[in-house]
Protein backbone atom coordinates (compact mmCIF):
# COMPACT_ATOMS: atom_id res chain seq x y z
CA UNK A 1 0.00 0.00 0.00
CA UNK A 2 1.07 3.49 -0.85
CA UNK A 3 1.12 6.27 1.72
CA UNK A 4 1.16 10.30 1.08
CA UNK A 5 3.70 12.25 1.43
CA UNK A 6 2.32 13.66 4.23
CA UNK A 7 1.38 10.48 6.15
CA UNK A 8 5.34 9.37 5.45
CA UNK A 9 6.51 12.09 7.13
CA UNK A 10 3.96 11.80 10.31
CA UNK A 11 5.28 8.79 10.50
CA UNK A 12 8.76 9.47 10.46
CA UNK A 13 8.00 12.27 13.50
CA UNK A 14 6.27 9.10 15.39
CA UNK A 15 9.11 7.20 14.94
CA UNK A 16 11.59 8.87 16.41
CA UNK A 17 8.85 10.41 19.22
CA UNK A 18 8.53 6.61 20.56
CA UNK A 19 12.40 5.52 20.20
CA UNK A 20 12.92 8.52 22.43
CA UNK A 21 10.12 7.03 24.15
CA UNK A 22 11.79 3.71 24.17
CA UNK A 23 15.55 4.79 25.01
CA UNK A 24 14.06 5.88 28.85
CA UNK A 25 14.55 2.74 29.43
CA UNK A 26 18.17 1.56 30.26
CA UNK A 27 18.37 -2.04 28.87
CA UNK A 28 15.83 -0.99 25.60
CA UNK A 29 18.64 1.96 24.82
CA UNK A 30 21.49 -0.40 25.15
CA UNK A 31 19.97 -3.05 22.31
CA UNK A 32 18.61 -0.30 19.79
CA UNK A 33 22.41 1.07 20.39
CA UNK A 34 23.94 -2.13 19.49
CA UNK A 35 23.20 -1.84 15.73
CA UNK A 36 26.49 0.25 15.05
CA UNK A 37 25.01 1.30 11.22
CA UNK A 38 24.68 -2.20 10.51
CA UNK A 39 22.22 -4.23 8.28
CA UNK A 40 19.13 -5.34 9.70
CA UNK A 41 19.98 -9.26 9.95
CA UNK A 42 23.07 -8.11 12.26
CA UNK A 43 21.07 -6.38 14.58
CA UNK A 44 19.49 -9.69 16.52
CA UNK A 45 18.59 -7.15 19.99
CA UNK A 46 16.78 -4.56 18.39
CA UNK A 47 13.66 -6.07 16.70
CA UNK A 48 11.71 -6.86 19.00
CA UNK A 49 12.08 -2.92 20.28
CA UNK A 50 11.29 -1.63 16.48
CA UNK A 51 9.34 -4.03 14.15
CA UNK A 52 5.80 -2.47 15.35
CA UNK A 53 6.99 0.47 15.20
CA UNK A 54 7.90 0.16 11.34
CA UNK A 55 5.72 -2.30 9.81
CA UNK A 56 4.44 -1.37 6.82
CA UNK A 57 6.50 1.55 6.01
CA UNK A 58 9.73 -0.40 4.45
CA UNK A 59 12.79 0.86 4.73
CA UNK A 60 13.77 -0.77 7.89
CA UNK A 61 17.81 -0.34 7.88
CA UNK A 62 17.15 3.17 7.45
CA UNK A 63 14.39 2.94 10.63
CA UNK A 64 16.99 0.46 12.68
CA UNK A 65 19.96 3.27 11.84
CA UNK A 66 18.30 6.30 13.01
CA UNK A 67 17.08 4.30 15.93
CA UNK A 68 20.41 3.60 16.97
CA UNK A 69 21.86 7.28 16.42
CA UNK A 70 18.94 8.77 18.86
CA UNK A 71 19.59 5.85 21.00
CA UNK A 72 23.81 7.52 21.34
CA UNK A 73 22.11 11.23 21.93
CA UNK A 74 23.21 11.89 25.38
CA UNK A 75 20.48 14.70 25.36
CA UNK A 76 17.21 12.89 24.57
CA UNK A 77 14.11 15.25 26.99
CA UNK A 78 12.05 11.46 27.73
CA UNK A 79 9.76 13.15 30.69
CA UNK A 80 11.57 16.91 30.26
CA UNK A 81 9.50 17.92 27.09
CA UNK A 82 9.31 16.73 23.30
CA UNK A 83 12.80 16.40 21.22
CA UNK A 84 14.08 19.67 19.83
CA UNK A 85 16.89 19.55 16.95
CA UNK A 86 18.93 22.54 16.77
CA UNK A 87 16.93 25.07 14.54
CA UNK A 88 18.89 27.36 11.77
CA UNK A 89 16.90 28.66 9.02
CA UNK A 90 18.82 28.63 5.51
CA UNK A 91 18.34 32.18 3.77
CA UNK A 92 16.83 30.51 0.65
CA UNK A 93 14.62 27.93 -0.12
CA UNK A 94 16.25 26.76 -3.40
CA UNK A 95 17.15 22.89 -1.90
CA UNK A 96 13.91 22.00 -1.26
CA UNK A 97 13.13 18.60 -2.88
CA UNK A 98 11.40 19.17 -6.14
CA UNK A 99 8.08 17.96 -7.35
CA UNK A 100 9.54 15.37 -9.23
CA UNK A 101 10.25 13.39 -6.21
CA UNK A 102 8.34 10.70 -4.11
CA UNK A 103 5.09 11.94 -3.71
CA UNK A 104 1.42 10.49 -3.06
CA UNK A 105 1.68 7.50 -5.14
CA UNK A 106 5.32 6.87 -4.62
CA UNK A 107 6.31 3.60 -4.53
CA UNK A 108 7.48 2.40 -1.03
CA UNK A 109 11.18 1.89 -0.43
CA UNK A 110 12.70 -1.42 -0.90
CA UNK A 111 11.66 -3.34 1.54
CA UNK A 112 8.27 -2.34 2.22
CA UNK A 113 4.92 -4.62 3.50
CA UNK A 114 1.51 -4.33 2.73
CA UNK A 115 -0.16 -2.51 5.67
CA UNK A 116 -2.83 -4.69 7.14
CA UNK A 117 -5.50 -1.90 6.57
CA UNK A 118 -6.29 1.56 6.03
CA UNK A 119 -3.22 3.74 7.20
CA UNK A 120 -4.52 6.80 8.89
CA UNK A 121 -1.31 9.08 9.40
CA UNK A 122 0.59 8.48 12.89
CA UNK A 123 0.02 11.04 15.09
CA UNK A 124 3.57 13.59 15.41
CA UNK A 125 5.90 14.44 17.87
CA UNK A 126 4.95 17.45 19.07
CA UNK A 127 7.74 20.26 18.51
CA UNK A 128 9.68 20.72 15.26
CA UNK A 129 6.57 18.21 13.74
CA UNK A 130 4.92 21.79 13.13
CA UNK A 131 7.13 23.20 10.83
CA UNK A 132 6.97 23.12 7.54
CA UNK A 133 9.15 19.85 6.58
CA UNK A 134 11.78 21.61 4.41
CA UNK A 135 12.63 23.84 6.75
CA UNK A 136 14.15 21.80 9.04
CA UNK A 137 17.02 21.02 8.87
CA UNK A 138 18.87 17.88 7.23
CA UNK A 139 22.46 16.52 8.29
CA UNK A 140 23.88 19.05 6.04
CA UNK A 141 22.54 21.62 7.92
CA UNK A 142 23.29 20.18 10.89
CA UNK A 143 27.29 19.61 10.08
CA UNK A 144 27.66 23.38 9.05
CA UNK A 145 25.81 24.08 12.84
CA UNK A 146 28.63 22.05 13.96
CA UNK A 147 31.15 23.48 12.44
CA UNK A 148 29.88 27.25 13.27
CA UNK A 149 28.68 26.97 16.97
CA UNK A 150 30.63 23.71 18.17
CA UNK A 151 33.97 24.49 17.08
CA UNK A 152 34.55 21.77 14.50
CA UNK A 153 37.09 22.49 12.03
CA UNK A 154 36.05 23.78 8.87
CA UNK A 155 38.06 22.11 6.75
CA UNK A 156 37.89 18.18 8.28
CA UNK A 157 34.10 18.81 8.12
CA UNK A 158 33.77 19.98 4.66
CA UNK A 159 35.54 16.58 3.12
CA UNK A 160 33.21 14.51 5.94
CA UNK A 161 30.28 16.16 3.56
CA UNK A 162 31.50 15.45 0.33
CA UNK A 163 32.93 11.98 1.17
CA UNK A 164 29.33 10.98 2.95
CA UNK A 165 27.53 12.43 -0.35
CA UNK A 166 29.20 9.75 -2.58
CA UNK A 167 29.00 6.84 -0.45
CA UNK A 168 25.99 3.86 -1.17
CA UNK A 169 23.48 2.81 1.76
CA UNK A 170 26.27 0.36 2.44
CA UNK A 171 28.86 2.34 3.33
CA UNK A 172 27.12 5.64 4.48
CA UNK A 173 25.40 3.89 7.56
CA UNK A 174 28.70 2.99 9.58
CA UNK A 175 30.05 6.26 8.65
CA UNK A 176 26.80 8.09 10.37
CA UNK A 177 27.49 6.44 13.12
CA UNK A 178 30.82 7.01 13.71
CA UNK A 179 30.20 10.75 12.82
CA UNK A 180 27.47 10.55 15.04
CA UNK A 181 30.12 9.92 17.82
CA UNK A 182 32.75 12.71 16.84
CA UNK A 183 29.29 15.06 17.30
CA UNK A 184 28.45 13.84 20.10
CA UNK A 185 31.69 14.49 21.98
CA UNK A 186 31.08 18.11 21.51
CA UNK A 187 27.51 18.12 22.23
CA UNK A 188 26.23 18.58 18.56
CA UNK A 189 23.94 15.47 17.87
CA UNK A 190 20.47 17.13 18.36
CA UNK A 191 19.62 15.81 14.83
CA UNK A 192 16.37 16.31 12.83
CA UNK A 193 16.26 12.44 13.04
CA UNK A 194 12.92 12.45 11.19
CA UNK A 195 14.19 14.88 7.93
CA UNK A 196 17.58 11.98 8.40
CA UNK A 197 14.91 9.41 8.27
CA UNK A 198 13.49 10.23 5.48
CA UNK A 199 16.61 10.99 3.68
CA UNK A 200 17.82 7.64 4.29
CA UNK A 201 14.72 6.10 3.52
CA UNK A 202 14.77 7.41 0.05
CA UNK A 203 18.86 7.03 -0.38
CA UNK A 204 18.56 3.98 -2.99
CA UNK A 205 15.83 5.76 -4.87
CA UNK A 206 16.89 9.03 -4.97
CA UNK A 207 20.68 9.78 -3.64
CA UNK A 208 22.06 11.71 -6.34
CA UNK A 209 19.00 14.74 -5.30
CA UNK A 210 19.33 13.99 -1.53
CA UNK A 211 23.25 14.13 -1.64
CA UNK A 212 23.17 17.53 -3.35
CA UNK A 213 20.81 19.09 -0.93
CA UNK A 214 23.16 17.67 1.73
CA UNK A 215 26.19 19.90 0.21
CA UNK A 216 24.35 22.84 -0.38
CA UNK A 217 22.69 22.93 2.60
CA UNK A 218 25.53 22.66 4.12
CA UNK A 219 27.59 25.37 2.36
CA UNK A 220 24.77 27.87 2.52
CA UNK A 221 24.44 27.43 6.15
CA UNK A 222 27.91 27.62 6.96
CA UNK A 223 28.12 30.93 5.18
CA UNK A 224 25.11 31.98 6.76
CA UNK A 225 26.07 31.05 10.23
CA UNK A 226 29.39 32.81 9.55
CA UNK A 227 28.19 35.85 8.83
CA UNK A 228 25.84 36.37 11.74
CA UNK A 229 28.35 34.79 14.61
CA UNK A 230 31.62 35.78 13.69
Amino acid sequence: MSFTTAQRRAHYDDFVHQVITLCAVTSIRADLNSGCGRPVAECPRMPEHLTRHIAGFGARRAHYTVAGLIARNRDLPHEQGPYQPEQVTPAAEHTARPATAPDTTATAPAGAVPAPGPAPAPPAAAGSAARPWRSRPDLGTHLAIAVARYGFKEAVMTNRVKILTQLDTELLHPRLWSLTNHLNSHGAARLDFAVLLEDLAWWDHDRLETAARWRENYFLTLHTLSAKEH
